[in-house]
């Protein structure tokens, strides 16, 4: 991974010479180093390095940085201040408002202000990089089972996410392919009263605009009623009932992405407790394990 000193060096020419730039990191994220810069007192921009085997989880950088400078010159993204393509290192201006939290409860105007930033995102140049949630599920199981050796807690964990995975159902394609952000999650939006901003595209990519309206649906906690707000919103009809079951079965492909993710950092990175105690306690949670409430804890 780039260090922080290798990064400053490298961006010596956009860094104002009179002042001292104090960096603080940002311990938000599993995979990559976020670092906030600050001069004169005050946080100016954000530095982002990104973990070298991204390719693992299924991430493309190139990808990543193009959609986030069309997202930001469309104002949906912090403005890109700075990036590097060959490492996937990029700064982008700080955004004073905070992300959302896990436990948001949203207001009516603020499900729609969401949809009509997935409107607008969707819009966006789609490119070649496509994003299927169920292909990137059976990816991360492989690699799991590649790196699981002799690890009887990841090997019980594994045959636990394997055998929820078969039972999972593929939904049916009910609306064109388009840009997704695929990871729209609480801590992915910054929001005021006025302007709202999505952040992390590192999962961005063609494919299901239903998806990226399911884990919002999900991660954002939202209801029925506001699950219907959230779709008429966006503009699509849902009276025939077959959208709602591809949302229902988009929340499970979310929440299994989300536990083989996290069990996928466990195995190729056995030092780092972390992630393996947040899959647990993902697992054991029935707001968030799709399948607890249904089939029962392994």
């Amino acid at each position: 991974m780039t260090t922080l000193s290798e990064c400053l060096a490298k961006m010596s020419a956009i860094l104002p010479l009179e002042c001292t730039i104090e960096t603080t990191l940002l311990d938000d994220g599993f995979l990559n180093n976020v670092y906030l810069l600050s001069w004169n007192g005050a946080p100016q921009w954000v530095l982002r390095i990104p973990y070298e085997k991204s390719e693992l989880f299924h991430i493309h950088r190139a990808e990543e940085l193009r959609v986030l400078n069309c997202a930001a010159e469309q104002g949906i993204a912090p403005v890109v201040v700075w990036q590097e393509s060959e490492t996937g290192c990029v700064v982008s201006q700080f955004v004073m408002q905070p992300s959302l939290d896990w436990s948001v409860c949203h207001g009516d105007s603020d499900i729609i202000r969401l949809a009509q930033a997935l409107v607008r995102f969707h819009a966006l140049p789609a490119g070649q990089h496509s994003y299927s949630v169920f292909d990137v599920i059976k990816g991360y199981l492989q690699r799991i089972e590649e790196g699981i050796v002799e690890n009887e807690s990841l090997k019980k964990e594994y045959d636990y996410l394997v055998s929820m995975f078969q039972q999972m159902t593929l939904p049916e394609r009910l609306l064109p392919s388009v840009l997704c952000h695929n990871d729209v999650n609480p801590k992915n939006v910054l929001m005021d009263n006025e302007h709202l901003w999505l952040i992390d595209y590192e999962y961005a990519g063609f494919g299901d605009p239903l998806f990226d309206l399911a884990l919002v649906a999900q991660s954002h906690n939202l209801d029925p009623r506001q699950t219907r707000l959230l779709l008429s919103s966006y503009g699509v009809d849902f009276s025939s009932g077959g959208l709602l079951a591809a949302i229902d079965h988009y929340k499970i492909a979310y929440g299994m992405r989300e536990m083989a993710w996290m069990l996928l950092k466990s195995a190729i990175t056995p030092q780092d407790n972390k992630a393996f105690a947040s899959y647990l306690a993902f697992k054991d949670s029935p707001s968030l394990n799709p399948f607890l409430l249904n089939k029962g804890n392994a």
